[in-house]
């Protein structure tokens, strides 16, 4: 008979350790690199996302005050009526040109154009038969009146700087259009300032084109008026607030960013190479890679060692054991090593039971803590947010507009003689009639506005990234929904609204004062309509 060959415990334990780990490190290295792959592609576009849109709020803020001071000229009257009056309204209107120029150092020239095509501007001398009613701003003016301009690039007559103008045009006293008022600022400075901010990708960079795909503002020259559909060789429709595509430019890879601003009519676009997003990642990989490698190939040497303590010495002293009886020289004393093994075992069942319905017991309360979350956040009887939720809402919103000065505004209502209803058709009506306004009032508003109870028949709106005139709109359709509907199937009544803006300024409870001073206007006054804030 051939011999048997003895295969021991401890090469089978190191066997099936070493597959084992191999295993692990396969199974781990591979989906750990794609997720890694991935996961940091997707942190690099949020990056440069967040460069765009910080971009964007940046040219929206820079022109907001140049807006601001066009508003405040376009009303003085002296500016309005200036080719009707006399030399000294004429220095006084220069002095105040002056002053808001020396005021802010963006803004390159203040200046008005009438009618019998005079200009009126600070140290400048316009060339001979300078015509200012046929020049780009003012036409501009006199197309968009009574608004505001989107901002018109041009190049300056004179010195043939690139600047941007926004103007607006001039009403007379008798209503009738005396001319235009402009203050312009360089682009070049504004494309300067954009290559200011920083970024941990070197080649990135931004510019501006307007929504036909016109680029106006960009640090690159070469850039300027070129359209940005024939540089990436396909057509772009900004059809959304933001988007993304890939594209070939300068022989490489490109991510491209884009964010709309609509009080501009406007688009900037960030751009990055591929490349340079790509190779830190493969780099970082690399290295986490060979870090897991060392880490598992440690780790398995120690759980082998662990092992071989836990499993193979014991085995080998209960082998002795058993040669000890049949040798009758048995020792009733079980060796340390042997008992510590059989308190593990036991300790390791123990654990494991304990953990299973340790689990158990986690996910019931998860489950609690989950409907407790909802019970805390929203009213009971209309299952929208209560004044907590709405409450801790309102600071998210009012942080974000300090930070990036955008826009939001709160409406308060609540419903009119509501009394009555309760004393007529009884407190369960009540209750349904309540239940039909929150869900109205849901179905009304926009789905980035957030509706609350804010106590009794009392509900409270905030209207996010909203400018005053749009809450007032969005309340007035509110307003008209509720007159129009008929609660449990055939009550009719009505609603008092207060509609406030927040102005950068005010803290968040003199938010909250002054839009329900607006309601409470609204139900001194008749009820039944809005009031909002004076503008």
């Amino acid at each position: 008979m051939s011999a048997v060959k003895k295969v021991t415990i401890r090469k089978k334990l190191f066997r099936t350790l070493f597959v084992v780990f191999f295993a692990v490190l396969v199974l781990t290295i591979l989906p750990l690199s794609t997720i890694l792959y991935y996961s940091s592609i997707s942190n690099s576009n949020e990056i440069i996302k967040e460069k765009n849109i910080s971009i964007k709020y940046f040219i929206e803020g820079y022109f907001k005050k140049i807006y601001s001071d066009v508003e405040f000229l376009s009303n003085l009257r002296e500016v309005r009526n200036l080719p009707s009056l006399d030399k000294e309204s004429l220095s006084r209107v220069l002095n105040i040109y002056k002053s808001i120029q020396n005021a802010d150092s963006d803004i390159n020239y203040i200046y008005s154009g009438y009618q019998d095509g005079s200009l009126v501007i600070n140290n400048y001398t316009p060339p001979k038969d300078f015509n200012s009613t046929i020049r780009p701003w003012y036409e501009e003016a006199i197309k968009a009146r009574p608004y505001i301009t989107r901002g018109v690039p041009y190049r300056e007559i004179k010195s043939k700087e690139l600047l941007i103008s926004v103007s607006k045009v001039l009403f007379d006293d008798k209503n009738r259009i005396s001319g235009a008022i402009s203050i312009d600022t360089s682009l070049q400075k504004i494309a300067n300032l954009l290559e200011e901010k920083n970024s941990i990708y070197k080649k990135s960079h931004s510019f501006v084109t307007t929504l036909e795909g016109k680029i106006i503002i960009s640090q690159d020259k070469s850039f300027l008026y070129k359209n940005i559909f024939d540089i990436v060789g396909f057509r772009i429709y900004f059809n959304k607030d933001s988007g993304e595509f890939d594209c070939n430019l300068d022989y490489s890879k490109k991510f491209i960013y884009y964010n709309c601003m609509d009080s501009l009519k406007w688009v900037v676009l960030t751009v990055i190479d591929k490349n340079e997003v790509v190779r830190p990642i493969v780099l970082q990989i690399a290295t986490i890679v060979l870090i897991l490698v060392i880490i598992i190939a440690l780790f398995g040497w120690i759980i082998s060692a662990s092992l071989r303590k836990q499993f193979i010495f014991p085995l080998v002293e209960l082998k002795k054991r058993v040669h000890s009886i049949v040798a009758d020289n048995f020792d009733d004393n079980l060796p340390d090593i042997y008992k510590q093994d059989e308190i593990g075992f036991i300790a390791a069942d123990i654990e494991q039971l304990a953990r299973s319905e340790l689990y158990k017991k986690n996910i019931e309360l998860r489950n609690m803590n989950k409907e407790l979350k909802k019970l805390s956040d929203t009213d009971a009887l209309t299952g929208l947010f209560n004044r907590r939720k709405i409450n801790i809402e309102i600071e998210k919103e009012y942080q974000r507009s300090l930070r990036y000065a955008s826009p939001f505004a709160l409406i308060m209502f609540d419903i009119d003689w509501f009394k009555k209803i309760n004393d007529t058709y009884g407190h369960q009506v009540g209750d349904i009639v309540l239940q039909e306004l929150s869900k109205l009032a849901k179905q009304t508003v926009r789905s980035t506005d957030i509706v609350s109870r804010w106590g009794g028949e009392e509900f409270l709106i905030l209207c996010t990234q909203t400018d005053l005139k749009t809450a007032y709109n969005l309340a007035q359709r509110l307003r008209e929904d509720t007159q129009n509907y008929k609660f449990n199937g055939d009550i009719k009544m009505t609603i008092s609204l207060g509609a406030h803006e927040f102005n950068g300024k005010d803290s968040i409870d003199d938010l909250l004062k002054k839009v329900d001073d607006k309601l409470y206007k609204a139900k001194q006054s008749g009820r039944n309509k809005v009031v909002m804030q004076e503008v």
